[in-house]
């Protein structure tokens, strides 16, 4: 082989090591950018005290009780309170609800870890057949877990008032843009009739115990291993709590797939966490192909919110796409909710739908 040939191949298998490390450096400091509760310092960031206005001083000033500290020392009251002067504070600056959710709101990495339980954080310190990166995601998940799991009923009195501020203000409209020409046919379920299928009852001892795949027809097979299934529709009304996307890993010999980075976990992929305020629960949408909605948007029952996929390690292994993976906690009991509770919630949805009208 031409020596010129070795000596550029090597450079770039160099180049792309050397990215990787990089990579894994910056994920070992803190794999969610959007980190919040804001620190201090993110504070101190903001212009000089003589640059700001009295409003906006007062502004920042509530912002920096959202650092955890802080926080947790606050009474429910003082909590609704603190929501109720940062939305009023933040649509007098002109701020949006993207915008708002974007300081107020933790990260989708601090949401999962409230959500979880101490057994899954006990399981997320000792994965294996994972790369490094979804190794250090998932150690961070549950490094984070202790601290949010205490802070979660907190997160939920600020969220509740947040989102009826937002509704009575009007500042965040429905989104209005639908994707599908025949979308009125939609009858409560995850997809408009006939794209999607529930699995079978004595099918769920091989699946999850707390969560449910369902399954997704029409769906489009694009290079690269990757998958985009019908339109997914939001089963509650609420609020966008987390979205995340550009989910990016590459197939290896192993079964198992190397996160290099993006979504909303290495396994889970893209995907949205909807809370409502109405029903005091979260509706988490897995393995999406690509998302509609963003962090603070207020949805209807009905709305759609993505394309199914097949993002996320368990979805890209041999026979692991072609469903969505939906899971739902109710912070009542602090659990999520069994595959079968799922199933007789589908179907009680699909009775009792509340149909958004295509604009």
């Amino acid at each position: 082989m031409d020596f010129r040939i070795i000596k550029h191949v090597t450079i770039s298998v160099i180049s792309i090591v050397c990215l990787l490390v990089f990579r894994c450096a910056m994920l070992s400091l803190n794999p969610y950018s959007d980190t919040r509760p804001i620190s201090l310092s993110e504070i101190a960031a903001y212009p000089n005290n003589n640059e700001r206005s009295f409003m906006e001083n007062d502004f920042y000033h509530n912002l920096s009780m959202l650092n955890s500290s802080n926080f947790s020392l606050l009474s429910m009251k003082q909590i609704e309170q603190l929501a109720s002067s940062l939305c009023i504070q933040g649509m007098t600056m002109d701020l949006d609800n993207r915008a708002m959710a974007s300081l107020f709101l933790p990260s989708s990495g601090h949401v999962l870890a409230m959500l979880i339980d101490d057994q899954d954080s006990e399981e997320y310190q000792n994965l294996d057949g994972i790369s490094l990166p979804a190794r250090l995601s998932y150690n961070r998940i549950a490094a984070l877990h202790p601290e949010m799991n205490a802070l979660r009923p907190r997160y939920e009195a600020f969220i509740d008032v947040f989102y009826r501020r937002l509704l009575e203000s009007g500042i965040s409209d429905f989104p209005a843009k639908w994707f599908e020409q025949n979308a009125q046919t939609w009858n409560g379920n995850v997809t408009l009739p006939g794209l999607s299928s529930l699995p079978r009852l004595d099918e769920l001892d091989y699946s999850h115990t707390f969560a449910l795949d369902i399954f997704l027809q029409d769906v489009e097979y694009l290079s690269w291993n990757i998958q985009r299934g019908p339109v997914i529709h939001s089963l509650s009304n609420g609020i966008v709590v987390a979205a995340e996307s550009g989910w990016l890993g590459f197939p290896r010999k192993s079964a198992a797939l190397s996160y290099i980075k993006g979504g909303i976990s290495p396994k889970s992929g893209n995907g949205v966490i909807v809370y409502s305020p109405e029903e005091h629960r979260y509706y988490l949408y897995f393995h999406l192909y690509d998302l509609f909605v963003k962090k603070g948007d207020i949805l209807l029952k009905g709305q759609a919110i993505g394309h199914g996929g097949n993002s996320g390690i368990n979805a890209r292994k041999k026979g692991g796409g072609d469903h969505l993976h939906l899971e739902i906690f109710d912070s009542k009991s602090g659990r999520f909710l069994r595959n079968t509770q799922i199933i007789a919630l589908l179907k009680d949805s699909s009775k009792n739908k509340t149909a958004v009208s295509p604009k």
